[in-house]
């Protein structure tokens, strides 16, 4: 897994992208409401299918992790 791209769009947008090691791309996109990741699959002619989306605003977020530290 490695970091290969950071931009940061605004003081309230970012964008990360992460190669996690098995030619899967996670795009990690933080705003000024809330974190969306997606995932895409291996580069084929310059073209990567996107796999899926999860996202919540900051609030959710920390209801969650609240939730699954308890549990």
């Amino acid at each position: 897994m490695s970091i290969i791209y950071t931009e940061t769009l605004s003081d309230a947008e970012s964008r990360t992208d992460i190669d996690i090691g098995d030619g899967r791309t996670l795009t990690v996109n933080i705003t000024g409401e809330g974190i969306i990741m997606d995932v895409y699959g291996s580069k084929a002619d310059t073209h990567q299918p996107h796999l899926g989306t999860a996202g919540m605003m900051f609030d959710e977020w920390a209801e969650w992790i609240i939730r699954e530290d308890i549990a």
